[in-house]
């Protein structure tokens, strides 16, 4: 099987690295002999993985390490340049761009969800407490995870037959079970709602929404919901576990690309991390840094990102994503100087692994 360390071009990478982030380190960093062993004994001994690709930003610049297969009929392997769905780690670029937009005053965190939807779709509220686009990124909107009738279009491609009608049929009929932001509760509906509102306002579909927005000016090449014939001979092949890891559909998002239509590489990835990170000069710097603190006075709920896991003397933000073939986590501390991205093309959680690579005083799950 083969096994491939890469460093990435200088260019390409942080060569002005504020390296005075790194100075302290509280806690003991994994070598890249010891997360290659990891990578091994997920995929050859523990038989959870078919190929995952590592990325590292820290002090010493950016890197990827990866092992395993892209797809098991032809022995591909994986590299920093293969494509895997991103799952839910697409509504952070969601969260992105509702800030960018906020920035450039095209909305307002506080503008309510009917605002952006047609005049005939009713958005539920409670007492006189409507549902914001700020609600939907901070998952305090009320919404359920996923709609019920989501469930008749099938679990290979569940969403493929989820149309903006029927997502609308549902939010209309839709009685709230708890007051709007009373309480936290992930919700991907509440994402593709948001895509949904996003784009309507912008004018244009999600897809090119998140390339103007974000992949653009940060030189992400190789992120979208639609890919082109170059990109898509990069995809690697997506294996169920439920299946002995047999090969599964892609998950194609119709309605819902906000909540985790979105496809990309490590190298590209490595990119969105360090501009998250603050360590590259990009023009969304202020605004991820904004995701990044309290949107309202006494409350510690972050946009996005929910709030920061502070095991062990950390404070790292993250996000995972899983979709039928596919799992995938992206997570940073910025005063550890460390952020990484784990893309997989098995639907088995790579987060011990990523919390880890940032904190060696976590886990691996057993």
């Amino acid at each position: 099987m083969k096994t491939t360390f890469r460093l990435l071009p200088a260019k390409l990478l942080m060569a002005t690295l504020a390296l005075g982030a790194f100075q302290a380190h509280a806690a003991t960093s994994m070598t890249d002999t010891e997360i290659l062993s990891v990578l091994k004994q997920r995929i050859d001994t523990e038989k959870k993985g078919v190929g995952i690709v590592v990325g590292i930003v820290d002090d010493k610049g950016s890197r990827v390490i990866s092992y395993g297969y892209a797809n098991l009929a032809d022995r591909r392997p994986v590299d920093a340049d293969t494509l895997f769905e991103l799952g839910s780690i697409t509504s952070v670029f969601t969260g992105v761009t509702m800030m960018d937009m906020a920035e450039k005053n095209e909305i307002r965190l506080k503008d309510p969800l009917a605002k952006y939807l047609p005049d005939t779709v009713n958005v539920p509220d409670s007492d006189d407490r409507k549902i914001t686009l700020a609600d939907l990124s901070a998952h305090r909107s009320g919404l359920p995870a996923l709609p019920v009738n989501l469930k008749q279009t099938g679990s290979d491609n569940p969403y493929a037959g989820f149309t903006t009608s029927k997502a609308y049929e549902f939010l209309s009929g839709y009685q709230l079970k708890y007051d709007v932001g009373s309480r936290y509760e992930y919700s991907n509906f509440g994402n593709g709602l948001l895509g949904q509102a996003l784009s309507q306002r912008a004018g244009t579909d999600y897809d090119t929404l998140v390339k103007n927005r974000i992949a653009t000016p940060l030189g992400m090449t190789a992120t979208g919901v639609t890919l082109n014939a170059d990109l898509q001979k990069r995809m690697a092949t997506g294996y169920s576990s439920k299946a002995q890891f047999a090969a599964a559909p892609s998950w194609n998002f119709n309605s819902f690309e906000g909540a985790g239509g979105l496809r990309s590489s490590a190298n590209d990835m490595l990119k969105f991390v360090a501009a998250n990170m603050g360590q590259t000069n990009t023009p969304l710097k202020d605004t991820m840094r904004k995701l990044q603190e309290p949107f309202e006075p006494g409350n510690r709920l972050l946009l996005v990102w929910g709030g920061y896991n502070n095991k062990f003397g950390s404070s790292i933000l993250a996000q995972e994503g899983k979709t039928g073939g596919y799992s995938s986590y992206v997570a940073f501390d910025k005063k550890a100087g460390k952020g990484v991205v784990i893309l997989s093309n098995a639907d088995i959680s790579v987060s011990d692994i990523g919390n880890k690579i940032i904190n060696s005083e976590f886990p691996l799950v057993q």
